[in-house]
């Protein structure tokens, strides 16, 4: 009888400080995260559905199941493709629907919107006169076939595609342009974090004196590389990295207090508004991350 560990083992050694890194040796783990890293992937994506299913899948068939681009993903209960950014935007949704005060159609504004995953829950969910969006030309132009597969006729003509080549930060730009001057939402997730300082500052700035509320849902920090990325790894976070978002220290992301210390200072960093009310809590699907509703006085 040919047994299947004898042979695995036969030419294998063993040493104490090495055994379990997974990399080169995997005898004594599941299996490789660097490998079968599709495998947690997807088994977080079943966990946090699981997690409260009847009010997940009612959101979910708030938005599309086509399963746009082919992400990775899983096929829940046979039905349902659900994917890592159906539990972002289910989490900002809930987020949304709890803490933001409003008694009228709303006018939203995007900073960032990448293919659009934001933008179709919003505005499927909520009573949108106006959604704007500014990113850059490039990109646009893919957030517009997304969501022209994925919103009604009615839904997509309540959009605005600004480029940010032509938008600029210019003074009155929405009055001259839209004949807007008031927005009651400026949304922006899980891009701030991967923008200059400079720039950042300039879309609170900009937007203080326009909108009466913020919702900003960024990292409270930059992560160790061993941490998140490889647990062998010497590797210190890139330069270039470091100075992108308005956090920028280096912590051990499973410090509780590290991230509780870190989220007072993006609260206070990312506010724009010196005077108002602030809700926030740190992410569940992404624990590096908090979301937070800034508004103004006595909105």
């Amino acid at each position: 009888m040919k047994l299947f560990w004898k042979k695995h083992l036969r030419k294998r050694s063993f040493n104490l400080n090495t055994f379990r890194n997974t990399k080169k040796h995997n005898i004594f783990a599941n299996w490789s995260p660097y490998s079968r890293g599709l495998t947690y992937h997807n088994f977080l994506i079943n966990f946090f559905v699981n997690r409260d299913k009847k009010k997940f899948i009612k959101f979910k068939k708030s938005i599309n199941n086509l399963n746009i681009g082919h992400p990775p993903h899983v096929l829940y209960d046979d039905k349902f493709f659900i994917t890592y950014d159906d539990c972002l935007s289910y989490e900002e949704f809930y987020f949304l629907k709890k803490n933001l005060r409003y008694k009228k159609d709303l006018n939203v504004i995007e900073i960032g919107p990448g293919y659009g995953r934001s933008v179709e829950y919003i505005i499927n969910n909520f009573p949108i006169s106006k959604y704007f969006v500014i990113d850059y030309s490039k990109i646009l132009i893919l957030t517009k076939k997304y969501l022209k597969c994925v919103l009604s006729k009615e839904q997509y003509k309540k959009i605005e595609f600004c480029d940010f080549e032509k938008y600029r930060f210019e003074k009155n730009y929405f009055k001259k342009n839209y004949k807007i001057n008031k927005f009651d939402l400026v949304f922006n997730s899980d891009s701030f974090h991967e923008i200059e300082k400079k720039i950042i500052n300039k879309y609170l700035k900009y937007f203080s004196n326009l909108a009466s509320n913020f919702f900003i849902k960024n990292a409270v920090a930059k992560y160790k590389i061993t941490d998140l990325v490889d647990h062998l790894s010497n590797k210190d976070v890139p330069r270039f990295n470091k100075n992108l978002g308005l956090c920028n220290k280096t912590i051990n992301v499973f410090d509780n207090k590290q991230i509780s210390k870190n989220s007072k200072i993006f609260l206070k960093k990312y506010n724009p508004y010196k005077k108002g009310s602030v809700i926030s809590r740190m992410s569940e699907i992404y624990p590096t991350c908090m979301l937070a509703l800034f508004s103004k006085k006595n909105n």
